[in-house]
Parts: C-alpha cells; sequence; structure tokens
C-alpha cells in the first residue's frame, strides 16, 4: 500500500532559540531582583552593625571621660583634633598608669576610633567603632568658660570664640563628634554629639591661666 508519509509534528530551531532567549531574559532578570535584595540586606546589616557601634563608642566614652580630671593638652581647646589624652583622679590628675587615650586612625571618610590605657595613641589595637565620616572628633572646652555663640564650635581659642575665666564655674569637657556612614550617601549619616563633663576636674584655672 502506497501512503504518503505525514510530516512530524515539532519545533523549528528557530522557536527553539526564540523560546530560550526569552527564558534567558526572565530568568536574569529574577536574578537580578534576589541579587538586589540580597545585597540591600546585607548593606543595611552594615550599617546597623556601624551605628551600633557608634552608639557603644559613646556609651563607653561617656562612662570613662565622667571620671577624668583634664587632658594631656589642655592649650589646645576648642579645637577640633583626632586624638585625646585623659587624666584621671586615681592618678593625681596627672599622666599616669590609668592615663586613657582615644584616638582615630584612617583616611578621606573613613576613620576607625580606639582606645588605649597610655598617653600616646601608639600602638592601639582596641578599636570601638568603624566607618566613621571624620577623624577629629575630639574638643576640649576648658573650666569656667562659654562660647560666644553655637557658630562659635570649633573656631579655636580666640576670645571672640570662647571666654575663659568667665566665673561661670562650669567643669571642663570634652566634645565629643560621631559620625558613622557604611558608604558614600549623606543620606545614611548616623551622628550623636555630646558634650561629656569631666567631673573630677577643676571648675576653675589659675588666676591668669585661661585653660587647665
Amino acid at each position: 500500500m502506497n501512503g504518503v508519509a505525514e510530516p512530524e509534528a515539532g519545533y523549528t530551531v528557530i522557536e527553539l532559540i526564540i523560546v530560550m532567549v526569552i527564558l534567558t531574559v526572565v530568568l536574569g532578570a529574577i536574578v537580578a531582583l534576589f541579587t538586589s535584595g540580597i545585597n540591600a540586606d546585607a548593606d543595611q546589616n552594615r550599617r546597623f552593625q556601624a551605628q551600633q557601634d557608634a552608639r557603644l563608642a559613646m556609651d563607653k566614652l561617656r562612662r570613662e571621660l565622667h571620671a577624668g580630671c583634664t587632658v594631656a593638652a589642655p592649650s589646645t581647646y576648642n579645637t577640633p583634633v583626632s586624638s585625646i589624652t585623659v587624666y584621671f583622679a586615681s592618678d593625681s590628675c596627672a599622666s599616669g598608669t590609668h592615663t586613657v587615650t582615644w584616638c582615630t586612625s584612617g583616611s578621606g571618610t573613613n576613620f576607625t576610633l580606639f582606645r588605649i590605657v597610655a598617653t600616646s595613641c601608639t600602638g592601639a589595637t582596641q578599636s570601638f567603632a568603624t566607618q566613621l565620616t571624620s577623624g577629629a572628633i575630639f574638643m576640649y572646652l576648658p573650666p569656667n568658660s562659654h562660647l560666644v555663640s553655637i557658630s562659635s564650635l570649633g573656631q579655636g581659642t580666640s576670645a571672640s570664640y570662647i571666654v575663659t575665666s568667665d566665673g561661670s564655674s562650669t567643669l571642663p569637657r570634652i566634645h565629643v563628634d560621631l559620625t558613622s556612614n557604611y558608604g558614600t550617601r549623606s543620606t545614611n549619616n548616623y551622628r550623636l554629639v555630646d558634650d561629656i563633663a569631666l567631673r573630677n576636674g577643676p571648675r576653675a584655672c589659675a588666676t591668669g591661666v585661661a585653660s587647665c
């Protein structure tokens, strides 16, 4: 019996290629979506950790500096610095075995805060906060003084900015300004600011001495 063979059903090569291209595009979009979500979650966790470290560092600074008397370089006041050495009553308010130095190390907009029991930052390895946007986070304000205005903060020792021996009997204090940011967007800045009084410090310096 003679007959004509019927054509076999199936897909052409062109149809298969089109399907593969469509699947590739769809799968690529799904993978990109999942990857973006994973990266966003990891970035959020890193920012949270940096902010948590900043809060813990500020808490440690408050508890420790409150017990202080004065700093190693009181003549450098109302000036932002990256390192500050604090003396304690246990050493008769002078350099001793309990002297503590807090300092920052880094560059650009990425600094780490360190603490060491010593008179300088050399050899410091104990870090308390990372991803700080600035290194000059400390500022000493002497006893018995006040700033002329809010904008005078950090402007130096001129009487145009800070009045010393003003009769206010205020305690010496250390202005701390921590800004943490894991990334480059300024909208992610997390800032903590405090004026920490040195409760064992003098309420006035000797006559004619601006800072002590």
